[in-house]
């Protein structure tokens, strides 16, 4: 009779080896140490032979040891080729991207390009090892080539925030197409939002990404109004979201440096010869600051992807302006409505009254 494992003696233990955890890792260590290895397997960032081969192992074993089910299956009867999630396995890249909204928001954000540029700092807290100096014609080829990615980035950009503007658009014609009670019109059209937004709460990163789209909405919504629609002057609406971008942009560029100090001090550590369970916990540390930076790369990426959304929406001269005055109306409401939303907390709270 073949032997069966249990909770406690898997009969296996090739998943959590492949996430460097104990067999009774919690949910908690088996996420951090997943985030830990994505990152560094990434194929955008580890181009090394193997790295993507290793980026699917370990995405599969976290998609079944972090679901209960599947894990007291594996860990009763091991891998075979039934035991996958419903539906099947994720593809790896896009289960990775998951962890920042998914698809709840890519009609708002578009797909991210979670931690572009952070390549080099995660080639570096992965511990790959440094090459040689170039020679002219092959940093003048290195050179070249990231002109072409700059311009292929460049165009998908473009339509990126073509298409993220049709969507928007879409979405305000929700308000912007009514007629007749105008009171009545912004109340139906912020009670669809709050449904939403109850929905997008719950997401990976959901209560962020919530807060920052409804902080460019809102800002960009009262910018458009102005004195006319009960707002500060334009003038000053701009000062206050010039002052918002270096804030993010700082924060971003320091927590690229608290990553840098981070991996700098493993390195003298090992070289000092620390000791396995310190070095393990530091390398942990650096672990979470990379995540952290990834999220606020993003998060960066995504504010100013919105603004260049909103202007586009608010500055179509192919509509009159009173539809562009209404579409910065509706803004300012989901605007309102993303940014206060809260855990623990009706999002039906943060129903406001239209202003006149």
């Amino acid at each position: 009779m073949s032997r069966l494992g249990t909770d406690e003696s898997p009969l296996e233990t090739g998943y959590y080896d492949l996430l460097d955890i104990p067999i009774n890792a919690d949910a908690a260590q088996i996420k951090k140490s997943y985030r830990k290895l994505a990152i560094k397997y990434h194929p955008d960032k580890n181009q090394s032979e193997g790295a993507e081969e290793k980026f699917k192992e370990i995405s599969e074993a976290y998609q079944v040891l972090s679901d209960p089910q599947l894990r007291a299956y594996y860990n009763k009867y091991g891998k075979d080729k039934e035991l996958a999630p419903g539906g099947g396995f994720s593809d790896p890249k896009e289960f990775f991207s998951q962890m920042f909204g998914g698809d709840a928001f890519r009609s708002m954000i578009g797909d991210l390009a979670v931690g572009e540029m952070f390549s080099e700092t995660m080639e570096e807290t992965a511990g790959q090892e440094a090459t040689g100096g170039d020679d002219a014609a092959t940093a003048a080829k290195k050179q070249q080539m990231s002109k072409e990615q700059m311009e292929k980035l460049k165009a998908q950009q473009q339509e990126r925030i073509k298409k993220l503007s049709e969507n928007l658009i879409s979405k305000l014609s929700l308000y912007t197409d009514t007629e007749g009670d105008a009171t009545a019109a912004a109340l139906a059209f912020q009670e669809q939002i709050i449904v939403e937004a109850e929905k997008l709460k719950e997401e990976s990163y959901g209560l962020e990404l919530l807060h920052a789209i409804g902080y460019v909405y809102s800002s960009k919504g009262r910018h458009h109004l102005g004195l006319k629609g009960g707002e500060l002057p334009s003038i000053f609406q701009s000062i206050k979201q010039k002052k918002h971008i270096v804030k993010e942009l700082w924060t971003t560029i320091r927590s690229a440096m608290d990553i840098q100090q981070a991996a700098e001090l493993v390195e003298k550590a090992e070289k000092d010869g620390m000791d396995q369970a310190e070095k393990l916990k530091l390398e942990e540390e650096v672990s979470n600051k990379v995540y952290k930076a990834l999220w606020q790369t993003s998060k960066f990426e995504v504010e100013g992807t919105l603004r260049q959304v909103c202007d586009s929406v608010l500055q179509d001269k192919s509509v009159p302006s009173k539809v562009r005055y209404k579409r910065a109306e509706a803004l300012r409401m989901v605007g309102h409505i993303y940014k206060h939303v809260e855990a623990d907390k009706p999002v039906s709270d943060t129903l406001i009254k239209k202003k006149k």
